[in-house]
C-alpha cells in the first residue's frame, strides 16, 4: 500500500481559497470550451485558451518504494504520540460521538448473541447441526452484511432529497433518518432468531431471517452513524472516529461475558424479548437525535472549533 501519512502545512483559510479558485478556473474552462462548439457550429475560427491545472508540476512526484517507506520522516505528523492517543477524549463532550458509539456498539451485542448462541442452538434438538454445519449458518449475516453496506448510496441519495427540500441546505441529522432500516431489521432479526429457535422454527427462518437481519443491522447501522458524526465534525473526524470505536469496543467486550449468564438466567425466550425491547429503546433514540442534534451541535460549537486545531492539547511539546 502507498505510504499515507501526509501533513498538509497550509492554512485552512488559503487551502479553502486554492480550491475556490480551481473551481473558478475549472468553471472558466467550461466557459470557454462553450464557446468553441458554438464557434465551431457557427464556422467560425477557434482560438486555443490555456486550461486550468490543479497540479504542482514543481514538486517532484515520489518513486515507487519511496511511497512504500516504513517510517515517514519528510511529511509525517510532527506531534507527539502522546497528544494523538489522547485527543480522541476531548469529543467524549459530543452527544452525536457518544450516541453513535452506543449505537454502534449494540450492534456489537447482536454479533456476540450470535457467537454465543449458535452452537446451543444448532447443535441440539432439532436441528442436531454437526460442528461445520454450524458455522455454514454465519453466511446468513454475512450475506445480509452485504445488503446493509448498499444502504449507503441510499443514505447518500435521501440526504440529497431530504437537502433539496431543506432550500439547499443540508443538515448532518438528514443521515440518520435511514437509521428506520436497521430499526425494523434489528427487532424482526432478535424474534426470528431467538423466538425462531426456541419455538424449533425451520433452520431457515432463524439463519436466512434472523441472522441475515441482524447481518444488515450491524452492517448498515455503522454506515449511518458514522457518517452522521462525521459530517457533525468533519475537521475531527479521525478521532471522533476513534471515540467511537473504543465505545463500541467497550460494549461488545461486556456484553461477551455477561451474555451467557443472562441467558442462563433467564432462559432463550425472556432474553430474546429483553433484547429486542433493548434494541427498539437504542435504535429508536435516533429520532431524539433528529429532534435535538442540531441544538448538541451549536452547543459544542466552540468547543468544537477549539478541538479541531490539530496542535490543542499538545501539552508537553512546543508548537513548532
Amino acid at each position: 500500500m502507498d505510504e499515507t501519512c501526509f501533513n498538509r502545512h497550509e492554512q485552512e483559510q488559503e487551502l479553502e481559497n486554492d480550491i475556490l479558485h480551481q473551481i473558478q478556473s475549472r468553471e472558466s474552462v467550461a466557459a470557454v470550451q462553450d464557446e468553441k462548439k458554438n464557434d465551431v457550429a457557427t464556422g467560425e475560427e477557434v482560438v486555443d485558451s490555456d486550461t486550468a491545472d490543479s497540479i504542482d508540476h514543481s514538486i517532484p512526484l515520489r518513486g515507487y518504494w519511496k511511497r512504500r517507506q516504513l517510517i515517514e520522516k519528510e511529511y509525517g505528523d510532527d506531534r507527539s504520540w502522546l497528544t494523538i492517543f489522547y485527543r480522541p477524549f476531548f469529543t467524549i463532550s459530543f452527544p452525536a460521538v457518544i450516541w453513535c458509539g452506543f449505537v454502534y456498539g449494540a450492534q456489537m451485542m447482536w454479533l456476540s448473541l450470535l457467537a454465543t448462541t449458535q452452537s446451543e442452538i444448532y447443535g441440539a434438538e432439532p436441528y442436531n447441526f454437526s460442528a461445520g454445519a454450524t458455522g455454514l449458518t454465519n453466511f446468513g449475516p454475512l450475506i445480509g452484511s452485504f445488503l446493509g453496506m448498499l444502504t449507503g448510496p441510499l443514505v447518500d441519495w435521501l440526504t440529497i432529497k431530504l437537502a433539496t427540500r431543506n432550500k439547499g441546505i443540508m443538515e448532518p441529522e438528514f443521515r440518520i433518518y435511514a437509521m428506520i432500516l436497521p430499526l425494523i431489521a434489528n427487532a424482526v432479526g432478535l424474534l426470528a432468531y431467538g423466538l425462531g429457535a426456541w419455538n424449533q422454527v425451520h433452520w431457515a427462518v432463524t439463519v436466512v431471517v434472523g441472522q441475515g437481519c441482524l447481518g444488515f443491522a450491524m452492517s448498515s447501522s455503522g454506515t449511518i452513524c458514522l457518517t452522521y458524526v462525521m459530517d457533525c465534525y468533519p475537521k475531527m473526524a479521525s478521532e471522533c472516529l476513534v471515540l467511537v470505536l473504543f465505545i463500541r469496543n467497550l460494549i461488545g467486550c461486556g456484553f461477551t461475558f455477561a451474555s451467557q449468564p443472562w441467558l442462563d438466567r433467564d432462559g432463550l425466550k425472556l432474553t430474546t424479548w429483553l433484547l429486542f425491547m433493548l434494541s427498539i429503546v437504542i435504535n429508536g433514540s435516533t429520532l431524539f437525535m433528529v429532534l435535538f442534534g442540531k441544538k448538541f451541535r451549536k452547543w459544542t460549537m466552540h468547543r468544537y472549533y477549539k478541538y479541531s486545531d490539530p496542535y490543542f492539547g499538545e501539552f508537553f511539546k512546543t508548537k513548532k
